[in-house]
C-alpha cells in the first residue's frame, strides 16, 4: 500500500509539475493567429516607401490586431518574451504560420493567374469586337465603292470606246485629206 501511494505521489508530482504556459501569456494557438496577421501587416508596411506614414499607418494596423483578438501591446510584449525563451513552442507555432503563408500566397497567385486569363480573355473579346465591327464598316463602305468602281470601269470602258470610235472616223478622215509622208517625197 505504501508503495502504490509513493508511487502515486511521484506521479502526480511528475505529470504537476511539467512546465507549461503561465498566466498572462498568450495560448499558442492564438499567438499563431496574431503573429500570422502581425507579420502580413509586417509585409505590407515593408512597401510604403514614407516612414513617417508607414509609422502611422502602422500603429492602426496593430490595435486592429489586438482589438480582433481581444488583448493589448503589454500582453503580446510579454507573450513574445515568454515564447522567445522558448523556442520550441515558438518554432512549432511558425511552421504553421510558415503553412499558412504559402496558402495565402498560392492563393494570390492562383487569382493573379485567374485575373491575367479574364484580362487576356476579354482583351481578346474586345479586339474580336473592334475587328469585325470594322471589317463590317469596311464591307459596307466596299459594296457601294464596288458598285461605283464597276460603273466608273463601264462608264470609262464605255467612253473609251467612243474616243476610240472618234479617233478611228478622224483617222480615217484624216488619212485621206493629209497626204503621207511618201506622198510627199
Amino acid at each position: 500500500m505504501k508503495r502504490l501511494i509513493w508511487v502515486l505521489i511521484i506521479a502526480l508530482l511528475w505529470f504537476g509539475c511539467k512546465p507549461g504556459i503561465p498566466d498572462g501569456i498568450i495560448k499558442p494557438d492564438k499567438m499563431e493567429k496574431i503573429l500570422y496577421d502581425m507579420h502580413i501587416v509586417d509585409g505590407y508596411l515593408s512597401s510604403i516607401y514614407a516612414v513617417d506614414s508607414a509609422k502611422k499607418v502602422a500603429a492602426a494596423y496593430y490595435k486592429g490586431i489586438y482589438k480582433k483578438f481581444g488583448t493589448d501591446s503589454a500582453e503580446y510584449n510579454r507573450s513574445l518574451i515568454w515564447y522567445n525563451t522558448n523556442p520550441v513552442a515558438l518554432e512549432a507555432m511558425y511552421k504553421n504560420i510558415q503553412k499558412m503563408l504559402n496558402k495565402q500566397k498560392k492563393g494570390t497567385e492562383l487569382a493573379d493567374l485567374m485575373i491575367k486569363k479574364k484580362a487576356f480573355k476579354a482583351d481578346s473579346l474586345v479586339i474580336a469586337k473592334k475587328f469585325k465591327a470594322d471589317s463590317l464598316a469596311i464591307r459596307k463602305k466596299m459594296k457601294p465603292d464596288s458598285l461605283s468602281k464597276v460603273k466608273a470601269v463601264a462608264e470609262i470602258a464605255k467612253k473609251k470606246k467612243q474616243a476610240d470610235s472618234l479617233i478611228n472616223i478622224k483617222k480615217a478622215g484624216v488619212v485621206s485629206a493629209v497626204p503621207t509622208p511618201a506622198v510627199v517625197q
